[in-house]
């Protein structure tokens, strides 16, 4: 597997969900439209706390650092921000959010760099597909992110906002 690219898509994926982040409000943030289960801060701390699960536990890795205990109980499969005040979660500001999406690819990097080839302990079945690399799951991670990413888009034009890829496109560049 060429790390190379699968670090540079992992890093320009990234970019784009941060601009997506920096284009949205607090506010924008948790509004949940008809028709959407979750939120646009919800997205965002599930992009975060997928890639660090599926690609450590993947991995055999359990000491995941940066990433608060708590995010299970709030960006874990099957659950929703309507949630969070009943169990007594709050959640993240959009600039802690930030700071750990940011950081995220680095360590990600840092710790798997010359590994994307190794087999997992056990295959990540999807039922319809299998993988058996780190580079492969981290391949599926990417996509998963970029799965978000365009429910993000979905909120924020119900929101009304248009033009948000000029907006995200101009803080890439």
């Amino acid at each position: 597997m060429n790390e190379q690219m699968v670090f540079q898509q992992m890093e320009f994926i990234r970019m784009r969900t941060i601009a997506f982040l920096d284009a949205t409000t607090e506010e924008q943030a948790d509004q949940m439209p008809e028709g959407f289960r979750n939120s646009i801060r919800w997205n965002l701390g599930h992009i975060l706390l997928s890639q660090e699960n599926m690609v450590y536990s993947f991995a055999g890795e359990n000491e995941r650092k940066g990433i608060p205990a708590h995010y299970h109980e709030m960006f874990g499969f099957n659950t929703s921000p309507s949630t969070w005040e009943e169990n007594g979660l709050t959640p993240p500001s959009l600039k802690e959010l930030r700071d750990l999406l940011e950081d995220q690819p680095n360590r990600v990097k840092k710790v798997f760099a010359g590994r994307l080839d190794e087999q997992g302990e056990k295959p990540f079945d999807l039922g319809t597909a299998t993988f058996t690399t780190l580079g492969e799951v981290l391949s599926f991670a990417n996509w998963h992110e970029g799965l978000h990413q365009g429910t993000i888009t979905s909120i924020k034009r119900v929101q009304g906002v248009e033009n948000l890829f000029e907006k995200v496109e101009a803080q890439v560049k």
